[in-house]
């Protein structure tokens, strides 16, 4: 595998990780939930970069080239919907001044959603799927 695309593949775990690790700390304050959602974006990010690196040596330069290849990529359309929701919570957390997200709402993007976008990349890597 391309050393790119394993950098891509290392910042998506770092920040799966992190946004694990803010919601293991239920008691913070302020409550972060919306900063997960950012997080979870931008470790899909990296999950659909990485794979678009190995498999046709392009590098998006915005996030419309990117939904471009999850959309139209016959790999990463299967897990379409899910990075449209991340990016959308995403989008709405770092620019929507009113916009607020529930913990458990957080937990479901990332136990849901980006681990569908994880799975989906890293199967049509042929990589083993994580558990966690």
């Amino acid at each position: 595998m391309d050393q790119k695309t394993l950098d891509h593949l290392r910042i998506a775990q770092r920040n799966r990780e992190l946004a694990r690790s803010l919601l293991a700390q239920s008691e913070l304050e302020p409550e972060p939930w919306e900063w997960v959602a950012v997080i979870l974006f931008y470790a899909a990010v990296h999950y659909v970069n990485a794979y678009l690196w190995e498999r046709y040596h392009v590098a998006p330069t915005n996030h419309d080239q990117r939904t471009h290849g999850v959309r139209y990529d016959s790999a990463l359309s299967v897990c379409s919907s899910s990075y449209d929701i991340l990016k959308a919570h995403g989008f709405h957390a770092r620019y929507n001044e009113g916009f607020t997200l529930s913990e458990l709402d957080a937990r479901s993007l990332l136990n849901s959603e980006l681990r569908a976008v994880e799975a989906t990349v890293m199967q049509a890597l042929g990589q083993p799927i994580p558990t966690w």
